[in-house]
């Protein structure tokens, strides 16, 4: 009901609704949830499991699934290969999850975001400075643009500056010498060498900006620490930033998983996990394209079942265990 659909909704078009989870495991050859499951109790030998999982993290969850005989998809693990694209649930619910960010930062700042000429004289835009342009990045950079704010962004991969430039940001060039990105498009970890030197050049461009949003993840590690507390204490009384990377140790000092924090010096840092569900309706649309896409590359029309095929390069990516073991190669 928060997400803006009814239980009516799912009968029309031809769900059953059940009372409990083992309820609805129980005939079930195919499960998919959002999160992790807290227990893989009633989940039937052989069974396939779609849903977020956090494997890098949840190792006793993965050897549960394999003790049970279950056969365990990773949603983050999808590869993001043109092939996958549609089905890159990462991609659409950070989008989503960058787009609120932005709303939520110019709610909370006490300036406006767009340059306004008034009887009174000419507000200036309010300027945002946005690190980390992937797919989500770039979705912020468009929502900040369309409210009319002046925007700076940075990527420690250069291929992105053209995109950048493309829709009407500035793309600071910061020399961080060999840089680049992983197979799946993610950004290479940075040395800590070059951490410093990126958190140096950015500091000039905090201490300007109203708002900070940063996006940086390292797939499977922690996130690098971008924006430090003296870096806070230089930025100006009102800013806002978003850490957008809080879930996985966060790449501003000081900031709190699902709370806002105000330094001494009057900056907001806010929490930017999980953002996607502030706009539920949409994102269970996303998701369920994203998970219809993968249930429908994978059904064999001849014979209508669908067919677990580890020869594609898609469910290799994704799938963990299968025959009671771990099968995926970086969690053997």
């Amino acid at each position: 009901i928060k997400s803006g659909f009814s239980d009516e909704a799912y009968k029309e078009a031809g769900a059953e609704i059940v009372s409990s989870n083992e309820a609805g495991y129980a005939d079930s050859e195919i499960v998919v949830r959002i999160l992790k499951p807290e227990s893989t109790e009633g989940l039937k030998k052989d069974t396939l499991h779609l849903s977020y999982l956090d494997p890098f993290n949840e190792k006793e969850l993965l050897n549960k699934f394999a003790s049970d005989g279950i056969q365990a998809v990773s949603l983050e693990m999808i590869p993001r290969t043109t092939l996958a694209q549609k089905m890159d649930v990462q991609s659409s619910q950070a989008s989503l999850a960058r787009y609120v960010a932005v709303l939520n930062a110019a709610a909370k700042l006490p300036k406006i975001f767009p340059m306004m000429m008034t009887p009174a004289g000419t507000i200036s835009p309010a300027k945002v400075f946005i690190i980390g342009v992937g797919v989500a990045g770039l979705q912020a950079i468009a929502t900040a643009k369309r409210l009319g704010a002046r925007v700076d962004a940075f990527d420690t991969r250069p291929v992105v500056e053209e995109q950048v430039r493309s829709l009407g940001a500035n793309f600071v060039k910061i020399d961080l010498g060999e840089m680049g990105q992983t197979e799946q498009g993610y950004a290479k970890e940075l040395t800590p060498e070059q951490i410093a030197k990126q958190q140096e050049a950015q500091a000039k461009v905090c201490e300007k900006a109203n708002v900070v949003i940063t996006t940086a993840k390292v797939f499977g590690r922690k996130a690098p620490v971008l924006i430090k507390k003296d870096v806070l204490d230089r930025m100006q009384p009102g800013s806002i930033v978003v850490d957008m990377a809080v879930s996985t140790g966060g790449n501003v000092e000081g900031s709190k998983l699902f709370e806002n924090v105000v330094t001494e010096n009057g900056v907001t840092i806010m929490s930017g996990d999980l953002l996607e569900r502030q706009v539920a309706f949409d994102a269970s649309l996303m998701l369920s394209g994203n998970i219809s896409a993968f249930l429908t590359h994978f059904h064999d029309k001849e014979k209508n079942e669908l067919v677990v095929n580890l020869e594609d390069e898609i469910m290799k990516g994704c799938l963990l265990t299968q025959n009671g073991k771990i099968i995926h190669e970086r969690f053997v």
